[in-house]
C-alpha cells in the first residue's frame, strides 16, 4: 500500500505549534547561560521535548500497560495527543533553526536535517489520519533521549546502564512489539492501513544500529577499564617493592607492636603513595617524550660510532710498546724502591740508584730515536738506504 505524506500546509497556521515554538525558544535564551559549552547549549531543547513527550505519553502507556499490552484498548486521538504532537513538530523546528544559528557543528546531518525533517511530515502524517494517539503512546520511547540529555546538560548525572536499558526496553523490545501490533491488528486500530506498521518497520534499523553502537561503547570502555587497571596495578607493585625490599621474597615484617587480629584484615602490599602514582607518571611522560624526539635512536648511533672508533685505533699496549713508553717503568721501580727504602731507614747506594736510573733513560731515548728512524725509512720519497746511514751517523 502506498503512503501519500501530506503537505504540511496547516502546520504553521496551528495555534499549539505556534505556542510550542515561542516558548521552546524562550526557555532555550533563558536557560544558556547557565550552560557555558557549545554542548550543552545544543542538548536544551533536546531535554526539554524528551521530558514532556515522556509525561504526554504516560496516560496512554499506562492504558497499554494494564490491559496487557492491546493496542485497541488506548483511547483515541485527543486535543491533549493533538498539543503533543504539535508540540513535537516545534521541536524539530526549533532545533534547526537555533542549532544552525548557536550550535552548527552540533547538527549533524544525518540526526538533524535528514532525522527531524522527516519526523516533521511523519508526525503531519500521524495528524492528518487521526492517529495522534498513536504517536503519542510511542513517544514513550523519548525516555532514553531524556536521560542522554540530562547526563550531557550534568555529567554527574550520567548513567550509562540506565540509558542503555531504557534503551533495549523501548526502542527495542517495545516497538517490536507495537510494530507487529500494528500489522496484525491494524483492522481494529487503523482501519486496515499498513502506515504506522510500515513506519516502524523503517524506523527500526535506525534504532537497531543506535543500539549496536551502544554495546559496542560498553565493551569498548570495559577492555580500556580492565587495561588501565592492569597497567596500575603493575605500576603499584614495582613501587611497593622498591619502596619494600622485604616484600620481594613473598614475606613481610609485621611491626611488634602490632595486634595480631588486625594483621589479617589487612593488605600485604600497602596502595602506593600518591607520590610515588606521580613519580610513575612522570618517568612515563619522559619515556615517552624520549621516544617522540629519537633521543634513544642517537645514543645507538653514538655508541655504534664509539665502537667502530674503538675498532680502528690499534690498542693501547701496542702504541706503548712502539714509543718505548713502558720502558719508563724500569725508573718508576726505581723510584719507588727508593721510596720504600727511606721509609724503612735501610742504606740506599747513590752510586749504584744513578747508574741504573741512566740506564733507563738512555735506553727510552734509544728506543725513540729508532722509532723515529723507521718513520724515516718508510718515507717514500727518502731511499731505505739513508735511514741506515742517519743511525749510524748518529751512533
Amino acid at each position: 500500500m502506498m503512503i501519500s505524506l501530506p503537505a504540511t500546509d496547516h502546520l504553521l497556521h496551528s495555534t499549539a505549534f505556534q505556542s510550542a515554538l515561542v516558548a521552546l525558544t524562550l526557555a532555550f535564551y533563558l536557560a544558556s547561560p547557565h550552560f557555558p559549552t557549545v554542548k550543552q547549549r545544543s542538548w536544551i531543547l533536546t531535554t526539554i521535548s524528551s521530558a514532556v513527550m515522556t509525561i504526554a505519553s504516560l496516560p496512554l502507556a499506562y492504558d497499554y500497560f494494564s490491559s496487557y499490552a492491546d493496542i485497541t484498548r488506548i483511547p483515541q486521538s485527543s486535543m491533549w495527543t493533538y498539543c503533543a504532537c504539535r508540540f513535537f513538530q516545534a521541536y524539530l523546528i526549533a532545533d534547526i533553526v537555533l542549532g544552525l544559528l548557536h550550535y552548527r557543528s552540533k547538527v549533524n546531518w544525518l540526526t538533524g536535517w535528514v532525522h527531524h525533517s522527516i519526523y516533521v511530515l511523519v508526525v503531519e502524517y500521524a495528524v492528518r489520519m487521526n492517529w495522534s494517539h498513536i504517536f503519542c503512546l510511542c513517544a514513550i520511547m523519548e525516555i532514553p533521549t531524556f536521560v542522554l540529555a540530562i547526563a550531557a546538560l550534568n555529567p554527574n548525572l550520567r548513567s550509562d546502564v540506565l540509558f542503555a536499558t531504557t534503551f533495549f526496553l523501548t526502542r527495542i523490545a517495545l516497538h517490536v512489539r507495537l510494530g507487529l501490533s500494528f500489522f496484525l491488528q491494524r483492522a481494529r486500530v487503523t482501519e486496515g492501513s499498513m502506515g504506522p506498521g510500515i513506519l516502524m518497520a523503517c524506523i527500526f534499523p535506525l534504532h537497531a544500529f543506535w543500539f549496536s553502537g551502544c554495546v559496542k561503547g560498553f565493551v569498548k570502555r570495559n577492555q580500556q577499564g580492565k587495561k588501565k587497571k592492569r597497567v596500575a596495578d603493575g605500576n603499584g607493585a614495582v613501587v611497593a617493592r622498591r619502596e619494600h625490599p622485604s616484600m620481594s621474597n613473598g614475606t613481610s615484617t609485621a611491626s611488634p607492636s602490632a595486634s595480631p587480629h588486625t594483621s589479617s584484615f589487612t593488605s600485604p602490599s600497602p596502595r602506593p603513595s600518591t607520590f610515588s602514582r606521580r613519580r610513575v607518571a612522570l618517568r612515563l611522560a619522559m619515556r615517552q617524550r624520549w621516544d617522540q624526539f629519537r633521543l634513544s635512536r642517537a645514543g645507538r648511533h653514538f655508541g655504534e660510532m664509539q665502537r667502530r672508533l674503538r675498532d680502528v685505533l690499534p690498542m693501547r699496549e701496542l702504541v706503548y710498546d712502539y714509543v718505548g713508553i713502558e720502558r719508563g717503568d724500569m725508573a718508576g721501580e726505581i723510584v719507588r724502591k727508593v721510596g720504600v727504602s727511606m721509609n724503612e731507614g735501610l742504606p740506599i747506594d747513590s752510586t749504584s740508584l744513578a747508574a741504573r736510573l741512566a740506564s733507563s733513560i738512555s735506553t727510552s731515548e734509544g728506543l725513540v730515536k729508532a722509532s723515529k728512524g723507521l718513520e724515516f725509512a718508510d718515507s717514500p720519497s727518502v731511499p731505505k738506504g739513508s735511514s741506515s746511514l742517519s743511525s749510524s751517523s748518529s751512533s
